[in-house]
């Protein structure tokens, strides 16, 4: 039986008192049609806890038990075996809810991720002939399918993507959960997210043509990814035995992207987008960007740098980046300025954190170094943080940031997320761990073994109230 009452304005806004803040009404995540999300009601609701804090409840967010979860059914030709991140097998999807086909069409279909590819319930990029709407999300051909096996609430990722939502991040990936069945065979509980890409409906900015040369059209759009596996020295180390791109001391995709090097300490920034950087005929985009972030280094750690007009301000987008650090600060995400770490830069602008990414690791579930622990900092000592943390002005705002969010009800209305998506899962789950019995199951770089689902989000949710309680200290101080 579940842990978790099923009367979501009672339990979860009077059991959240302690959390602090009064007021407004958050962001809602994006709409959602289909039960792959939630059982809306017809309007928000809102409750005070008995501290008089007003939380309105957005009328997406999970409601009650869903009994069934669209089902995404995926075949290879030849029933295939999808065994390579890198080469696609061609296929075709189906799309069901309720026994209704919502959509179907041809695809191509390969494996993704780094560390998430070894594990047994594989994580999969698809790629679809025709641009297509699924679940209320907006149209494209390019879809993710977490598979969050180190996660066992399941929840993790779905939780940043909310919080993202709900502090305005200029865009976070849509998410809908499914259950997958591969060549007729349950796979279990997938995420099915948008993949993060420059487009209309996703990074809403340029998509920069090797045309674009004049001093307007070269400034955007890019898009970056910090990524420690891409470091220099990466394939000196222990890596070299174990990770495939490892070729003679060297990540062999670093000669496949242009990689912009720190010259303070930052693990490197690689562009996402134009992938095409390398290639001669971008050599004019390419030198702007080097120079770009160059000159972004150089106002960081200069003498002058918290001059508003000429250090780091001048090319930073400072809204954005704090907003980045305090979710990844908050749930102290393993991978945080080191990994699946995005940033933009849209034409004649800044460089702008996000979209966020990757947090199966995150809320207490990862193993190593001190990520287990619910107090230090954690993403503020990479060294672009540390050094704005240098900053007095800049911590100033990180305080008023938190404080802000406080007082329109954000944190409480975290809790309650967390609360109601496990209860929203609640039935699923079971389907799913039925298939990967993982309750016992550990590696070095996970923590959480309690034996069952409940109890997972129990500590999850545990640890989660004393990080924020740890942080809400530091911030009222």
């Amino acid at each position: 039986m579940s842990v978790f009452n099923t009367s979501l304005l009672v339990m979860f806004v009077l059991s959240l008192s302690a959390c602090g803040g009064s007021g407004s009404s958050p962001t809602p995540p994006p709409s959602n049609s289909s039960s792959s999300s939630s059982s809306s009601s017809s309007s928000s609701s809102s409750s005070s806890s008995s501290s008089g804090i007003a939380v309105v409840i957005p009328e997406d967010f999970p409601q009650g038990t869903v009994e069934t979860l669209p089902s995404l059914n995926l075949f290879t030709d030849d029933a295939a075996p999808v065994v390579s991140k890198e080469d696609y097998l061609r296929g075709s999807y189906s799309l069901v809810d309720n026994e209704l086909e919502l959509n179907q069409g041809t695809m191509r279909i390969r494996g993704r991720g780094n560390s998430t590819w070894d594990w047994p319930k594989k994580p999969y990029k698809l790629k679809f002939d025709s641009s297509t709407p699924l679940l209320g999300m907006p149209k494209s051909k390019n879809w993710i399918l977490l598979a969050n096996y180190a996660d066992k609430t399941l929840m993790r990722n779905d939780v940043a993507f909310m919080f993202s939502r709900s502090l305005g991040m200029e865009y976070t990936t849509r998410d809908r959960y499914v259950e997958v069945w591969m060549n007729g065979e349950y796979q279990g509980v997938y995420q099915l997210v948008e993949h993060i890409r420059i487009d209309n409906d996703r990074v809403d900015i340029h998509e920069l043509e090797v045309t674009d040369t004049d001093p307007e059209s070269i400034s955007g759009g890019y898009m970056f990814e910090i990524d420690f596996r891409l470091n220099p020295e990466y394939c000196l180390g222990p890596a070299a035995a174990w990770d495939t791109n490892c070729v003679e001391g060297e990540n062999i995709v670093r000669q496949e992207v242009l990689c912009l090097d720190s010259a303070y300490g930052m693990d490197p920034f690689c562009l996402d987008e134009p992938e095409t950087l390398l290639e001669p005929e971008w050599s004019a985009q390419r030198n702007y960007i080097e120079s770009y972030f160059t000159a972004t280094e150089e106002a960081l750690f200069g003498e002058n740098f918290s001059d508003p007009d000429t250090g780091y301000a001048a090319y930073l987008d400072v809204d954005s980046t704090i907003n980045y650090y305090l979710i990844n600060e908050l749930f102290k995400n393993a991978d945080g300025a080191k990994a699946s770490a995005y940033l933009t830069k849209k034409r004649n602008g800044k460089l702008f954190f996000g979209p966020i990414w990757d947090f199966d690791l995150a809320l207490g579930n990862a193993g190593y170094g001190d990520l287990h622990l619910s107090e230090n900092w954690h993403i503020r000592d990479s060294s672009w943080f540390a050094r704005l943390f240098e900053d007095p002005a800049f911590d100033a705002k990180v305080k008023a940031r938190w404080q802000e969010l406080k007082a329109e009800g954000k944190f409480e209305l975290l809790f309650i997320y967390m609360e109601a998506r496990a209860n929203w899962l609640q039935t699923v789950q079971e389907r799913n761990f039925n298939l990967w019995q993982i309750f016992y199951w550990q590696e070095w770089y996970t923590r959480v073994i309690l034996g069952s689902y409940d109890l997972e989000v129990e500590e999850m949710i545990r640890w989660q109230r004393a990080r924020y309680d740890w942080m809400d200290a530091q911030y009222s101080n």
